[in-house]
């Protein structure tokens, strides 16, 4: 799978949304998207995904524009005011509700084990406002990645919650360690502190995505006082 975007812009109704931003992504690989804290971080998620056409340049998956499989198989994680989830609801409706659009199970039980199994069950009643903003990022990926055609996964601004930015961009890892192809839109001081180069808005030249080699089996998996800091880790393939 490759997700490519050139130089695609977005007008707004009194100033430019998007200004011309590439960026792309496949398989295997994370990449940061920064620009300005607003809604240009939104229209380059939904442009992205097929929601919104944008007025100028191109987004093409597997070099094929078709606007339908781009809303099929790039998901849209946590967009202010489009995807984002009512603070004031309980996690466990909030689960609920993602599981059924999923075409999941949604009952008590099945919610309650979905929990179980991502161990977020001691959150089931707590408001969604008050998770840690690594633990929100993490059910919302996992609740889209639920989704069967979903190959792409645009996490859209989490450092604006706050927070450590390496809590959600170890979700993205994570993510891009199972095959999913992931870009994540954040601030231009979040992309410094993880020490990882970043796409930006408003720039035709995107640099290389990070790859991420597939997650390792349970048996073998590297135990985690052995890992590297993110930080040098990141930086192997800039």
């Amino acid at each position: 799978m490759q997700l490519r975007a050139y130089a695609i812009s977005v007008r707004g109704p009194h100033a430019p949304m998007l200004d011309p931003t590439s960026v792309q992504v496949s398989d295997h690989q994370l990449v940061l998207l920064t620009g300005y804290p607003g809604p240009g971080h939104v229209a380059a998620a939904l442009g992205l995904s097929g929601r919104l056409r944008p007025d100028g340049g191109e987004v093409k998956l597997d070099g094929r524009s078709d606007a339908g499989v781009l809303r099929r198989t790039v998901a849209v994680v946590d967009a202010p005011g489009i995807t984002e989830p009512d603070d004031a609801l309980p996690v466990r409706l909030v689960v609920g509700e993602e599981l059924a659009i999923a075409g999941r199970k949604a009952g008590r039980k099945a919610v309650q084990d979905w929990l179980d199994e991502h161990d977020a069950a001691e959150h089931a009643d707590k408001r969604f406002e008050h998770l840690p903003v690594a633990t929100r990022t993490r059910l919302l990926a996992e609740l889209t990645v639920a989704r069967p055609e979903v190959r792409a996964v645009i996490l859209t601004m989490p450092d604006r919650l706050g927070g450590d930015p390496h809590g959600w961009y170890g979700v993205g890892r994570d993510l891009a360690s199972r095959g999913y192809g992931v870009i994540i839109t954040c601030a231009e001081t979040s992309a410094r502190l993880l020490g990882v180069p970043a796409a930006q808005m408003g720039s035709v030249e995107p640099p290389e995505p990070v790859q991420v080699e597939p997650a390792a089996p349970v048996e073998s998996a590297i135990p985690i006082e052995s890992a590297r800091p993110i930080e040098k880790e990141a930086g192997v393939e800039a």
